[in-house]
């Protein structure tokens, strides 16, 4: 079953993923992942009915998401091009399905409490999902792995999601035994186990939240390159105040001696950019005495390097307690926002290694 979505914006306004990427998320939750997206502009009326018609020959379902007042709209233009018929959320072309979803909350609603059902009934689902989910899997890695898990029952499927190194691996199945299903899930967790945060669907930031609270952990974060993307990460749990003291973004070097005392040799010698600067932003939450754990970020997210010639994705994380901290060097490829993200990703894993 392959699945589209056709995004439609207004070019004249602010647009970002948050319109559409929720409602994105909730059909992925329910077993419907989107293969491919289309963004077109509201006033692109020949692209949009092109796109129609790619979208029915290709696609068995196709999002059509679009501002609240565009609805109508849609759905009269999907129904005349396709000689499409419903009378509700859904319109049939043949045996393919079209469906307007308005942006924002509602749409996330509807796509949950109307959407998901219809589809599930009429594709009579009647099975679930299980889930793997972890951080920086090599692409061969998991390729061998999941040859491995298919091999256990042609009739369970796999829907990979990846975005920026967090992936998502679905393992849908209908009535399959739970024993095969179960078989299926720990060869993948046992297989990717180094990067593996969870064996559900429990994203990394709650994962993080929740084991803090169940050791009793108090965690600081201090971050110069990936400029409070951690912490911001963090902060969408409600509840992460029981678990966390402080974030500090100390991008110039000045900011990195006063308020984490990385000394000024180390910033001469070694640059802003070394495992000993990030070792020493590390040590300095923890030197407050106000914190069990610390992480902290230091890199170059680009475009261009600095004065030190150091290469763009060149980045250093530091993750550790009182007793010890560890620091780990890597090299990511990308834009800027795709490097940092990268990098914000992965300091996340490595402080979910450290409390684990």
């Amino acid at each position: 079953m392959k699945n589209a979505c056709i995004v439609i914006r207004n070019k004249r306004k602010h647009f970002s993923g948050d319109e559409f990427e929720p409602i994105a998320d909730a059909l992925a939750d329910g077993g419907f992942p989107i293969d491919k997206f289309f963004i077109l502009s509201e006033e692109e009326e020949h692209e949009f009915s092109q796109t129609v018609i790619e979208c029915k020959n290709f696609f068995d379902n196709s999002f059509v998401l679009a501002p609240e007042a565009r609805m109508s709209a849609m759905r009269a233009s999907i129904a005349s091009l396709l000689k499409a018929t419903g009378t509700g959320i859904l319109l049939e072309a043949g045996k393919k399905n079209f469906i307007c979803l308005p942006f924002g909350g509602s749409g996330v609603a509807l796509a949950r409490g109307e959407v998901l059902p219809q589809l599930k009934e009429k594709y009579a689902v009647i099975g679930g999902s299980a889930f793997v989910r972890g951080i920086g899997i090599p692409s061969e890695k998991l390729k061998s792995v999941l040859t491995e898990a298919e091999a256990v029952s042609k009739a369970i499927r796999f829907s990979v999601q990846e975005s920026h190194g967090d992936f998502r691996i679905e393992i849908v199945y209908g009535d399959e035994s739970k024993a095969k299903v179960d078989e299926v899930q720990r060869i993948l967790a046992s297989g990717l186990n180094d990067f593996v945060y969870a064996i559900d669907d429990t994203p990394l930031n709650r994962r993080i939240y929740e084991l803090l609270k169940l050791r009793g952990a108090k965690l600081s974060v201090a971050e110069s390159f990936t400029g409070g993307g951690v912490a911001s990460k963090l902060i969408e749990i409600p509840g992460v105040s029981d678990v966390l003291y402080e974030s500090v973004v100390a991008y110039d070097n000045g900011a990195k001696q006063s308020r984490l005392h990385v000394s000024p040799e180390t910033l001469a010698k070694q640059g802003a950019v070394s495992d000993e600067t990030a070792y020493e932003m590390a040590a300095g939450l923890l030197a407050t005495g106000k914190c069990t754990l610390a992480v902290a970020t230091t890199g170059i997210a680009g475009p261009g390097s600095d004065q030190t010639e150091k290469p763009v994705g060149l980045c250093y994380i530091a993750a550790g307690g009182r007793e010890t901290i560890y620091v780990y060097k890597y090299m990511f490829k990308g834009t800027r926002e795709e490097i940092t993200k990268r990098a914000i990703n992965q300091a996340m894993f490595l402080l979910y290694k450290q409390i684990k």
